[in-house]
């Protein structure tokens, strides 16, 4: 950890001139004197407030999370298409403490530390708006509960340091050992109670486009962070598992109060008033100033023709740019889409029909799938063998589906434009960014601590339809006297179906702690044959069966923490 205490080089910040200050994106700060950001001559507090701003900029995006490809990747929903994408060293199992992915600890840490200089510093600033100076404070505050939250749900008890700030070769630093669990999830939660008053006002719904703080740390953010790691800490995973000598991998032992408090904090975020499901689910992708967003990374600007290319079927090509189609759905996650009369395809009643299994399904299956025959761009997509988009040409098409299957969640969901310069996702000046929360995860977060806590009550119910009624199914109502566990598995398959490619899959299959069965398994997708007389065939086919281990449901701390302060400990199996 000792290298990721170093003075912050935090992005990019201003460059001072004879006369005046311009916006900081012109120098790196170790070229900025202290004084200047904490300038105790600046009563608009310019530089103090844009500090802030800049932590933002560390929230992880998840369109191009690991080795260009979104995290799904390496989870039962997808795989990467390229076959020499570093991914596939993941999904077979090549990482360790040597050799890690997505590790965030250093980002985590730096963002840590950014935040705990501006507590460190705010007050030298003579901040003429004394409202502006509170709101920044405690918005520094759930900035670092929030990174707090990703490191543990990545590691578990991770070092908690308070508003300390250590210097390169502090000697405490090289002795810092890790918390256990719960008081890591005490702690984060006490700090997100303390703040969740005392930020800006939540934007409405009217004035989300114009409001041009929005997407900043308010009220609706913190409770949604609480819901989020009163769920983590309910789930299997950590509730309970640990032993007494490993007491940062979980609780010591099991308590049902632990769902009723992540029931109780989603709750709260519904009886807040401030959002509801977007009518169109199209919407989500079109336009982050919607109903449905509660937080999300303001700062990503991905999501826009750029996205398209890389995500859609090989054989378009949208102006001079080739589509990449770089992720490849698995067959399991397109079976999970139940038909559009809301029964699972393994229904014998559900008229499902493997000669055609795409007709009559789950309306989000086409949302999120490209699929063959599916229109898009004023063609049909090809994934049979020799087809457009599945050429069976390494040379023309490296990229071309491993499954049959594409990635539709964030490409335009336009069947009719012939490029993509008429499906730019951009509405009221806004370019969509990456979704971290949305109204219908808090639904489904309710309904399964709900369930956990008490069984499948009304409140549990009326959670889950609401969810299928705006998808379409019809009709969207559940079978009455369902039990727990059977609640448990529909309530698992919508957070898969509903928040698939949001980088949900990933760590639920973790949490609940059925990575092993669903994820150490074959992974599955199609090889469709179209017939001389038009129609096609489809087979099921192998794809790969993923290396999981019981270790690897919490992530080592890489190899360089551990080997400058042996005190922080390693999870077991690593």
């Amino acid at each position: 950890m000792r290298q990721y205490y170093k003075p912050m080089l935090l992005l990019l910040l201003v460059v001072a001139t004879a006369s005046c200050k311009k916006a900081f994106e012109d120098k790196p700060l170790e070229l900025i004197t202290d004084d200047y950001i904490w300038d105790a001559k600046d009563p608009s507090a310019d530089q103090a407030s844009k500090w802030v701003t800049n932590i933002y900029a560390r929230i992880p995006t998840g369109y191009s999370r690991l080795n260009s490809v979104p995290l799904e990747c390496v989870s039962d929903d997808a795989v990467p298409s390229a076959n020499g994408n570093g991914s596939w060293n993941v999904i077979r199992g090549g990482y360790s403490a040597s050799s890690t992915f997505d590790d965030n600890w250093s980002n985590c840490y730096a963002a840590i530390r950014s935040a705990n200089l501006f507590l460190n510093n705010y007050q030298r600033v003579p901040w003429a708006d004394s409202s502006r100076r509170v709101w920044f404070a405690n918005e520094a505050r759930a900035l670092r509960a929030y990174f707090y939250y990703e490191l543990i749900k990545r590691y578990g008890g991770i070092p908690l340091i308070g508003n300390k700030v250590f210097n390169p070769n502090d000697p405490e630093l090289l002795r810092l050992q890790r918390n256990s669990f719960e008081e890591c999830v005490n702690y984060v939660v006490s700090e997100l109670d303390i703040v969740k008053d005392s930020l800006r006002a939540d934007a409405t719904l009217a004035n989300r486009t114009t409001d041009p703080d929005y997407g900043r740390m308010r009220k609706s953010i913190v409770l949604s962070l609480k819901a989020k790691l009163l769920l983590q800490a309910a789930s299997p995973l950590f509730n309970p598992s640990s032993t007494p000598e490993k007491a940062y991998t979980g609780y010591a032992s099991y308590s049902a109060d632990r769902w009723k408090a992540a029931a109780d904090a989603a709750k709260a975020v519904m009886d807040l008033g401030l959002y509801d499901l977007e009518a169109n689910r199209y919407n989500l992708v079109l336009n982050r100033a919607n109903r449905e967003h509660i937080f999300f990374r303001t700062s990503d600007s991905r999501v826009s023709n750029t996205y398209a290319y890389y995500m859609s079927p090989v054989g378009y090509t949208p102006g001079n740019t080739k589509s990449e189609g770089r992720v490849s759905p698995t067959q399991e996650l397109v079976d999970a889409f139940p038909m559009a009369n809301g029964k699972a395809i393994t229904d014998p009643t559900s008229g499902y029909d493997a000669a055609n299994p795409y007709i009559k399904r789950d309306p989000r299956l086409d949302q999120t799938i490209f699929y063959n025959g599916a229109k898009w761009l004023q063609r049909p997509v090809e994934t049979f063998e020799g087809g457009r988009d599945k050429p069976n040409n390494a040379v023309t098409a490296p990229n071309q589906t491993q499954t049959g299957y594409y990635a539709k969640k964030f490409c335009a969901n336009d069947s009719s434009s012939t490029n993509y310069t008429n499906t730019l996702f951009r509405d009221n000046g806004f370019t969509p960014a990456w979704c971290i929360i949305r109204y219908a995860d808090i639904l489904l977060m309710y309904a399964e601590a709900q369930n956990e806590y008490s069984g499948p009550d009304a409140t549990v119910y009326n959670a889950v339809e609401r969810i299928r009624q705006r998808a379409g199914l019809s009709p969207y109502t559940l079978s009455a006297g369902m039990n727990a566990v059977q609640m448990r598995e529909l309530i698992r398959n919508e957070r898969r179906v509903e928040l698939a490619f949001e980088e949900q899959r990933f760590w639920d299959i973790r949490r609940w702690k059925i990575a092993k069965q669903v994820y150490g398994t074959m992974l599955h997708g199609v090889t469709v044959v179209k017939n001389t007389n038009g129609s096609f065939s489809y087979t099921r086919k192998d794809v790969v069966t993923p290396y999981f281990t019981d270790a690897m449901y919490l992530f080592p701390v890489a190899l360089k923490e551990t080997q400058v302060n042996t005190n922080l400990g390693q999870n077991p199996g690593y």
